[in-house]
């Protein structure tokens, strides 16, 4: 705006536009579940560090780190009002178990985590596009069908973890390279997968509603899950194919 001799000031702004200016937005949006995850994928590594460098002289902790951290999944998800705290903690210590069973394949597979984690990677890019792309959707029986396996998965896992750390042997469809186990791990990875797709529908649907902030934790959280458990079946596969 002109004015003799020069330009105007600009005009002075109001309280209530100065405090809509620099006021937080309350409901959740794509980058809060970005910053939020990444910070949870960061503990997930530094719980990740600590496993790897002592699972090979304490095998237990892989076991004692999963109880702990499926005790604390299990919390998280039955909460209405999420605890931030909880979820820290439980990448923390998710991270500890995931290091140390890590450790166990890179000792008998060489190269096998770089590859597992190449592979999550790239299953998580295909599950994302698919997802944009509308050709795959969240339905109340695929979360059905991804819930039942994943905790059946889980309990099959711990009962191999305690057979190995009580005999040294190991249960034959987990973990054998036969023709049943290789079919197995494919099943399980592919609905592992879908996991992804169920996260990305939540997380679209909780920004469309309007939900607080909060929920970033609960849509890292299951974001977080859904990697691990695809990593580890990835996992699995690989050392089976290469036997």
């Amino acid at each position: 705006m002109l004015r003799r001799g020069g330009f105007a000031p600009p005009p002075t702004p109001t309280p209530e536009e100065l405090a809509s200016h620099y006021r937080q937005p309350t409901t959740l949006t794509v980058d809060d579940v970005v910053v939020h995850t990444l910070g949870l994928f960061a503990l997930l590594g530094v719980g990740g560090a600590v496993g790897w460098v002592v699972g090979r002289d304490a095998p237990g902790i892989a076991l004692a780190a999963g109880l702990v951290a499926l005790v604390i999944s299990l919390v998280v998800s039955m909460r209405n009002r999420l605890r931030p705290s909880l979820v820290i903690a439980f990448a923390l210590i998710e991270g500890v178990a995931v290091g140390a069973i890590s450790r166990f394949y890179e000792d008998d597979f060489a190269g096998i985590v770089p590859q597992a984690l190449l592979g999550t990677g790239l299953i998580f890019v295909v599950m994302l596009l698919a997802y944009r792309s509308r050709r795959l959707r969240a339905t109340p029986r695929m979360a059905r069908i991804v819930t039942g396996v994943l905790f059946g998965v889980i309990l099959i896992s711990l009962v191999d973890l305690v057979v190995r750390a009580v005999s040294g042997s190991h249960l034959p469809v987990i973990n054998d390279a036969t023709p049943l186990g290789i079919l197995f791990s494919v099943l399980v990875l592919g609905v592992a997968s879908l996991q992804f797709i169920l996260d990305f529908d939540y997380i679209e649907r909780a920004i469309a509603a309007g939900a607080p902030r909060s929920e970033a934790w609960r849509a890292g959280f299951g974001l977080l899950v859904g990697f691990v458990w695809v990593y580890l079946e990835m996992l699995r596969l690989l050392s089976k194919l290469r036997q």
